[in-house]
């Protein structure tokens, strides 16, 4: 049987959408409502015009961000690399940062587009100098290039222009069947669920490019099979920075799950790998 999903109310949405601006002390974005919340974007635009209307009918202080400059997006941002201590990515920012994704998106393009737009306009001035050296460790890290080949799509481009930087790098042994090494991307979590899927009860039917990436049929307790659409991410948590649509796949498989509160299923295969080596 189909899985429901719950019908809010206008009034639940606005009890939730107000304990969470009290929780976090600002008026939540899109984003945070999103990682904290059950509800679904489709109820609230049901219920509410704009995102700004939820807010306003919560108590909460309405959504200025497209009144915002540059430099107050990308401060927020470089404060939020200097609390963790790294550049952030998309998730991450949600957690830590004050302003929505998609105001980002809009002004930068790209999310690697921020970290450039604060490395040129940040680059000389003494009070992000430590940002600035997080980004520059980040290169030396040999992480994918965002300042010296910002149209980075292939390996091969990029061993072109950085050569030993991007050598092919391994997970941990796991010795598991057809892999050796624990997976380090969502290449190695695909080829992973291949060689466990009958193992987790899955048939696959489809492989695609284009979101969801697979279609599969499950086994329910009853016996029956169920159609499942499956997104695969290294981290599940990847969902949300590739602004992927809930509402639109049923699971995701992923390496690591460390998406607190995710509000789809998640199959987490290292720990599913765990514990087939444990009763082996």
């Amino acid at each position: 049987m189909a899985r429901t999903t719950r019908s809010f109310t206008r009034k639940e949405i606005i009890d939730a959408l107000a304990a969470l601006g009290a929780r976090l002390g600002h008026s939540p974005s899109r984003d945070e409502f999103r990682l904290h919340s059950k509800i679904k974007r489709r109820q609230i635009e049901r219920n509410f015009r704009t995102w700004n209307d939820a807010l306003s009918a919560a108590g909460l202080a309405v959504n200025i961000a497209r009144g915002l400059r540059h430099d107050e997006l990308l401060e927020d941002w470089g404060r939020a690399a200097r609390r963790l201590g790294k550049c952030p990515q998309a998730p991450d920012y949600v957690m830590e940062g004050k302003w929505s994704l998609n105001t980002f998106y809009r002004r930068f393009k790209t999310w690697s587009g921020v970290a450039r737009a604060f490395y040129a306009g940040y680059e000389k001035n003494p009070e992000w100098q430590d940002v600035i050296g997080i980004i520059r460790e980040r290169e030396a890290r040999g992480a994918r290039p965002w300042f010296i080949s910002p149209t980075y799509q292939r390996e091969a481009v990029a061993r072109k222009v950085l050569g030993p930087k991007c050598e092919i790098v391994y997970g941990e042994p796991i010795d598991f069947e057809l892999l050796r090494n624990a997976p380090v991307n969502e290449a190695g979590v695909i080829f992973l669920f291949g060689c466990l899927a009958r193992k987790l009860g899955y048939i696959v039917e489809a492989i695609q490019p284009t979101f969801p990436d697979c279609e599969a049929k499950r086994k329910n307790a009853d016996g029956r099979l169920r159609r499942v659409r499956i997104e695969f991410e290294y981290e599940s948590r990847n969902f949300l920075l590739h602004k992927h649509d809930p509402a639109l796949c049923d699971v995701i498989v992923c390496w690591r799950n460390n998406w607190e509160g995710c509000p789809i299923e998640v199959v987490e295969l290292s720990k599913h790998l765990a514990e087939l080596k444990a009763a082996a």
